[in-house]
């Protein structure tokens, strides 16, 4: 370990503790060129965590680009940046606990329950970006943003705001002769 104080390549370790409940060890260190006294940190380095694309392709989960996914979703939308990080953590614990690989499609349905929850917009917003096979929405469900119990989602006038995903939609017919 170099001093930071001097520069001189070696040190010598006087004392070695568990640190963190165990997750570092904590040394004490001395210089023998210039006798400064330091604390170090060792900490275990986390494994990497991955999303599964299409295809099998795997990529590192990057926390970035999710947020500005979601950022983006919700420009200009009445959704705090503490509540976009409460989902990137919710989404990076979602991966993790999935031994650390998540499928992104996984990943975006988890992204559309808690956007739902919080603004219809940027619900709405988020969905548009998914490709459709991989949307994230059960087929048949409805997509209904007219939730009175959220007032984010709640209109105080005009007609409320409803989309309905129909498996078998009526389509107009013309007769001839």
């Amino acid at each position: 370990m170099e001093c930071p104080s001097c520069g001189a390549a070696k040190t010598s370790t006087l004392e070695t503790r568990r640190a963190d409940d165990g997750a570092a060890v904590r040394r004490r260190r001395r210089c023998p060129d210039c006798d400064h006294r330091f604390t170090t940190f060792e900490r275990r380095e986390p494994d990497p965590l991955y999303v599964i694309k299409r295809g099998d392709r795997r990529q590192r989960f990057d926390p970035e680009k999710l947020r500005a996914g979601l950022t983006r979703a919700a420009h200009k939308r009445p959704v705090r940046a503490a509540e976009i990080e409460a989902i990137v953590g919710r989404i990076e614990r979602a991966v993790v606990e999935a031994g650390g690989e998540l499928d992104s499609e996984r990943i975006g349905e988890i992204c559309l329950e808690q956007l739902r929850e919080l603004d219809g917009g940027a619900y709405l917003q988020y969905a548009g970006t998914l490709s459709p096979p991989g949307s994230g929405i059960p087929q048949g469900a409805g997509l209904v943003l007219a939730d009175p119990e959220n007032p984010r989602n709640h209109r105080t006038s005009g007609p409320t705001l409803s989309v309905r995903k129909e498996e078998h939609a009526a389509s107009p017919t013309t007769e001839t002769d």
